[in-house]
């Protein structure tokens, strides 16, 4: 088991080094935001760290032989790496995210944590070792937690400004986050039992690692060239919230019951829908913001507050809407033309169709015939 526990470091250490050190030194592209250029880095960073703790382990000769030592070791670098993750992950879906000072406090936490475990194994006598590795231990499944709360409150923001932006589903290009944040939670609190594990568990942490790496490195690097989708969203064109302001002040209240923000926009959209513009293909929040000679954050707050829907399913909703007067109307048409003439393609139309109504255009046109 020793060997096999070499052999698996001698292949973990250049593998995470070198994907460290491309995300280093590899260029980010030109249209990148700041906040995603640092988060490339810091996780290039943080599997350079990954990296030097292999190779000091390897250099020992193997995992340390006093329990306490190897413990406050593995518990240490669990803690670094899944911290700098979380803060690289969360800069690159919200480009407002503290990303330095983060990450500046969280090595100050680290070298805390670090101080802590090393004065446990100098000055704090044998028997009492253990109970503050235990304190450490519970510390760390506190942090865990913590760090995959913050994370996952960051996602489904971000996954809910896409909604709110694109009328097709565009969080494909995203979903590795989420699944790699499920990997982190696995690999952090199964970190706790196996911080205390004997070398087969820590053989088994290692091949995960490598797979789990490399599953992030290739998906944050297909990211990167698919970073567009998300530059539209969290980068508005021009001040939003003073022409936003403007809009409310040129529309003032009609009728006692009338939202004086929405009252003015409201025949627009409405026209809108008669004339059918959602069947519009790849229709944006922004596109539709211009043809309505508004933008795209009042509308944005006009479509969730009068509809209590996202942009993405209020557009879904009228194009199935619609797709249901064409089903049942139209015998002739093919499932193939009723969806190209409701804006989506077909695979996307039977998708979100059968979603909505748990069965197959085809089959409910046979109900409803």
């Amino acid at each position: 088991m020793e060997t096999a526990y070499y052999h698996i470091q001698l292949v973990s250490f250049p593998l995470t080094f070198v994907y460290g050190l491309f995300f280093l030194l590899d260029p980010a592209p030109k249209d990148m935001f700041r906040n995603h250029v640092l988060a490339r880095r810091l996780f290039g960073a943080t599997l350079i760290i990954w990296a030097v703790y292999i190779a000091i382990t390897w250099f020992l000769g193997g995992e340390m032989k006093d329990p306490v030592a190897r413990v406050s070791v593995n518990l240490s670098r669990f803690y670094i790496f899944g911290s700098l993750l979380e803060i690289a992950f969360s800069a690159l879906v919200d480009n407002r995210f503290p990303i330095v000072r983060k990450t500046r406090d969280r090595l100050v936490l680290w070298g805390m944590f670090m101080a802590v475990m090393a004065l446990n194994i100098l000055f704090v006598p044998d028997p009492l070792q253990k109970y503050v590795v235990i304190a450490a231990a519970l510390y760390y499944a506190y942090e865990v937690y913590a760090i995959l709360r913050r994370y996952y409150r960051v996602y489904f923001k971000m996954k809910r400004d896409m909604d709110n932006y694109y009328s097709e589903n565009v969080s494909n290009f995203t979903r590795w986050m989420l699944l790699s944040s499920h990997g982190l939670g696995i690999i952090g609190f199964s970190g706790i039992g196996l911080a205390f594990a004997p070398t087969l568990g820590l053989l088994i942490y290692m091949v995960a690692g490598v797979v789990f790496f490399t599953y992030m490195s290739y998906s944050l690097y297909r990211y990167t060239l698919s970073v567009g989708h998300i530059k539209e969203i969290v980068m508005p064109a021009g001040n939003e919230a003073e022409e936003k302001v403007q809009a409310e002040e040129r529309h003032p209240p009609v009728g006692e019951d009338a939202n004086p923000a929405f009252a003015a926009l409201e025949q627009k959209v409405d026209e809108w829908i008669e004339n059918r513009g959602y069947t519009v293909p790849a229709l944006t929040i922004q596109q539709l913001a211009a043809e309505l000679g508004t933008n795209r954050t009042y509308l944005s707050d006009y479509v969730n507050s009068k509809y209590s829907l996202t942009f993405r399913n209020w557009i879904a909703q009228l194009r199935i809407d619609y797709s249901k007067r064409l089903l049942i109307g139209n015998s002739a048409l093919s499932i193939n033309t009723i969806a190209e003439m409701t804006g989506y393609s077909y695979n996307n139309f039977i998708t979100v169709f059968t979603k909505m109504n748990r069965i197959s255009p085809s089959q409910w046109r046979k109900e409803h015939s």
